[in-house]
């Protein structure tokens, strides 16, 4: 039977190993993600791509800051947080990012249902950038009270506020990062797996029907890892809510089921990018077409213009030295 001191060793190399992991691929796939998006027109003109590629930068910002604190916290025994300035900025970003993240997704979703019915002409990309500012401005004003009610006492960072921290304990997390967006998320993309399937049947434009199953087939199979990866820290965080007690192996056992749990929620805003990859032939094709044409034909276009540019060094020819004497043929 493992003792205490092994479940924190456990504890401490599962963070450092695999949190390091997915902060690196993460970064990784999310900057891929955000070159093939805003590079191919047929992604800058569609509005799920939009939402998609927001949804990668602050999926990027999520990994940089809770993401990096958890890993030097528990993994390094570095932890910056007890400091009152970090421990605010901290879960204001934090919580923010994951707010805008969230609703990111869940507006590609509901904006993959509506490209495909009658509804196609809310699907537009000046409304999808309002919604994305309503969502920024919104989620700001939540996150203003993380700020405020998050503070620091005996160098820990908690919420000690009575009645915030039940609002925070009892329905940000299970609730507004938990059940809410998984209702939507799950039904949504049951529609549009509807809609995709009915839409082959109609007579829609080739080009327009490649593109949707495309954005389709990638948005499904990422939202049903989404789907997996927040079930098992929603559910293990409602049952730690409902349980009281003291017992220290008890404590470190759930504290090591807990960092599990939340290290799977946050590989879902790394793995975006390899699941695009493996949903997709198309996305694999202009990931190569983007960094193999687009990008290489760029620096191999730079490099010749550096070349034809160079001034090339005169040579001169001295055809009459000055220190000449001529040779007598005998």
């Amino acid at each position: 039977m493992p003792t205490i001191l092994d479940l924190k060793f456990a504890l401490k190399e599962v963070t450092a190993y695999f949190g390091l992991f997915i902060l690196i691929i993460g970064i990784i796939g999310g900057i891929l993600n955000i070159i093939i998006f805003t590079t191919l027109k047929t992604f800058r003109e569609t509005t799920c791509a939009f939402y998609l590629t927001f949804a990668s930068i602050v999926g990027m910002g999520q990994l940089l800051t809770a993401l990096f604190v958890r890993i030097l916290s528990d993994g390094f025994s570095i932890d910056p947080r007890p400091m009152l300035w970090f421990c605010k900025t901290y879960f204001f970003a934090s919580n923010w990012c994951l707010s805008v993240w969230l609703t990111s997704m869940c507006l590609a979703t509901i904006d993959q249902v509506l490209s495909m019915s009658k509804y196609r002409h809310l699907s537009n990309l000046r409304l999808a950038q309002r919604f994305i500012l309503i969502a920024c401005i919104f989620w700001f004003i939540h996150s203003l009270f993380t700020f405020i009610y998050w503070d620091t006492s005996s160098s820990a960072c908690a919420v000690f506020n009575p009645i915030y921290s039940i609002y925070f304990s009892h329905f940000t997390l299970p609730v507004l990062y938990g059940c809410l967006p998984l209702s939507i998320l799950i039904i949504f993309s049951v529609l549009a797996f509807y809609k995709a399937r009915t839409l082959a049947s109609q007579n829609v434009n080739v080009v327009r029907l490649s593109r949707d199953r495309q954005l389709t087939a990638m948005l499904l199979v990422y939202i049903g890892y989404i789907v997996i990866a927040i079930i098992p820290f929603t559910s293990f965080y409602i049952y730690i809510l409902n349980i009281y007690t003291t017992d220290p192996f008890v404590l470190v056992s759930n504290g090591l089921i807990f960092t599990i749990t939340i290290l799977i929620e946050y590989s879902m805003y790394s793995v975006a990018f390899y699941i695009y990859c493996c949903a997709s032939e198309r996305f694999r094709k202009q990931l190569v077409h983007v960094l193999g044409n687009i990008f290489f034909g760029r620096w191999q276009h730079w490099i010749n213009r550096r070349n034809n540019n160079q001034v090339l060094p005169i040579i001169t020819i001295d055809v009459c030295p000055t220190n000449y004497k001529p040779i007598s043929i005998p």
